[in-house]
């Protein structure tokens, strides 16, 4: 399986767009293995063995804004992405 793509952008002209065409989802995820933990369980070792194992994309664990303006390495260490990770995103709680 190869990551979710974007959908190819249209020519169209048309310079309204709807509320339901905003929050669209421009990403088919269908039969994509996703790993999204919120907390505990997303480490990055853990990570590289899912990916290892399918994984198709994966989000970080969740990262607190605050201990990471403040320097924390704990929480910089939860930003890193394993190189076999295909799709990487990182969760940010406030």
């Amino acid at each position: 399986n190869s990551p979710p793509s974007p959908p190819s952008s249209s020519s169209s002209s048309s310079t309204t767009s709807t509320a339901s065409s905003r929050l669209a989802f421009p990403y088919d995820l269908t039969n994509q293995m996703i790993l999204a933990p919120l907390t505990r369980g997303g480490n990055l070792p853990y990570r590289r063995l899912c990916a290892d194992l399918g994984c198709d994309i994966s989000m970080s664990e969740m990262v607190y804004a605050r201990s990471l303006l403040k320097g924390c390495p704990v929480e910089r260490a939860r930003l890193r992405r394993a190189t076999n990770e295909k799709c990487f995103g990182v969760q940010i709680a406030t």
